[in-house]
């Protein structure tokens, strides 16, 4: 299979498992953005530019299921899946606890730039209900299942334990 198709086949999952499950089931009232740990698992696995593309068409299908203009999520998600594949281009070697580390600060980083952007835009119903619980909740919940997305994104770039390893350094 090509990888353009793998990764379709887990932007298209993680959008149905986005509006089937994590919308149902709000953990103290934040839904879990997974599609953010979509773009930073990209970044982890396949570098700044595989983690900028991953990002980008993770934040467009982000934009399709909720109501926020189109582009907002896409800027946002790919500046982060871009950054973070920088940074893990400099780690010399990466434990379980250290991507767990990596996916939980990005993810606050990302909700922070997704928020700095919408103001910028004048997206004025972002800041009605306090912005720093919804990150603090979101960034547990993307450190938690960072391994998970991580063992997806490495199935859907088709890279091997032993080449990941290889790449991290």
């Amino acid at each position: 299979m090509k990888v353009s198709f793998r990764i379709f086949v887990v932007l298209f999952t993680a959008a149905v498992l986005y509006r089937g499950f994590f919308v149902q089931v709000p953990l103290f009232g934040v839904i879990a953005n997974v599609l953010l740990l979509l773009a930073i698992a990209g970044g982890i696995v396949g570098g700044a530019d595989r983690g900028a593309i991953v990002g980008f068409f993770a934040g467009l299908t982000y934009d399709l299921l909720v109501d926020n203009p189109i582009g907002l999520s896409a800027l946002s998600f790919c500046l982060v899946g871009f950054v973070v594949g920088r940074y893990q281009a400099t780690v010399v070697r990466s434990a379980r606890w250290v991507s767990m580390s990596i996916a939980a600060l990005a993810s606050a980083g990302g909700m922070l730039l997704y928020i700095g952007i919408g103001q910028l835009v004048n997206q004025v119903n972002f800041l009605q209900r306090p912005v720093w619980p919804i990150i603090v909740v979101i960034s547990a919940i993307n450190g938690l299942l960072s391994p998970l997305a991580i063992l997806i994104m490495r199935w859907a770039f088709d890279v091997s334990a032993r080449d990941f390893r290889l790449v991290a350094r």
